[in-house]
Order: structure tokens, then sequence, then C-alpha cells
């Protein structure tokens, strides 16, 4: 395979994995924006903040992963955006690791705020770690840049 191709698969790859991950987010924020007291309950659920702060949380953090999947489709702001998307990532692990950790099952309320949803805590926490892989990725990586034909 030539130098070309390798930076052709590259750039294909990592325009997937950030176009991808950004219409998770979008599509992960609508719900939420649209029933925020719905999100409310679910965060309660988690029993990791009060009340209030559960509220606030509602109210602001879908915005959050709207904006931050909209700047990862069309790519501006890229790191930052991947940036906030990683740390986002490490509170939701960190939330669902420490309710495993204490036997409680709780819906994630990712893409859903239907209270009947049932949870699978472990498959949130493994889909979450590929999410913030994904997410480093983005922030590590150089962006692939297109090649210039002929001398520069």
């Amino acid at each position: 395979m030539t130098r070309s191709q390798m930076q052709k698969i590259r750039r294909t790859a990592f325009a997937l994995c950030r176009i991808g991950l950004g219409a998770i987010f979008i599509y992960a924020s609508c719900a939420k924006i649209l029933d925020p007291v719905a999100f409310a309950r679910i965060i309660a659920n988690y029993q990791v903040v009060s009340a209030d702060t559960g509220r606030l949380i509602a109210l602001f953090l879908p915005y959050l992963e709207l904006v931050c999947g909209v700047c990862l489709i069309i790519n501006r702001w890229l790191r930052g955006a991947a940036l906030i998307v990683a740390s986002l990532m490490l509170v939701f692990m960190a939330a669902l690791g420490y309710n495993i950790y204490r036997g409680i099952d709780v819906h994630c309320g990712c893409f859903t705020l239907t209270e009947k949803a049932t949870g699978n805590m472990w498959f949130s926490l493994i889909r979450d770690i590929i999410f913030f892989a994904m997410a480093v990725g983005m922030m590590l990586c150089r962006r692939p840049t297109r090649q210039t034909t002929g001398p520069a």
C-alpha cells in the first residue's frame, strides 16, 4: 500500500470517528433537551449529586453535548470539543463505575429517558470507554491534511 493510500485511509477513519462521535452526542442530547425533568430524575437515580445540582446538570449538559457534537461534525474547535467529550466520558464512566461498585443498577439515560428502560451498566461502561478512546484519539492525533500535488 502506498503512502498516499495510507493517508487517505487515515483521513477517512479520522472523519468517520469525528462525525460518528459527533452524531452520537447530538442524538444523545435531543431527548434530554426536550425533557429536562425526566433527565433530572435519571441523574438523581445515580445518587452522586444533590437534587439541585442534578437539576442544573439536566439543564446545562444536553446543550454542551449538542454543541460538542456539532463542533465534531463541522470540524471546528475540534481539539476543544474532543477534550470536553473526553472529560464528560470520564465523569460518566466514574458515575457508572461507582454504581456498579455499589451494586446499584440504573438506566444510564444516555439515549432514552424512558423510566421503564433497563440498565446494562457494564455495556454502558464499555461503550463509554470506546467513546473516551475516540475523543482522546482526536485530541492527540494530528489532524490529517490533504496531500498537495506537486512541489511545495
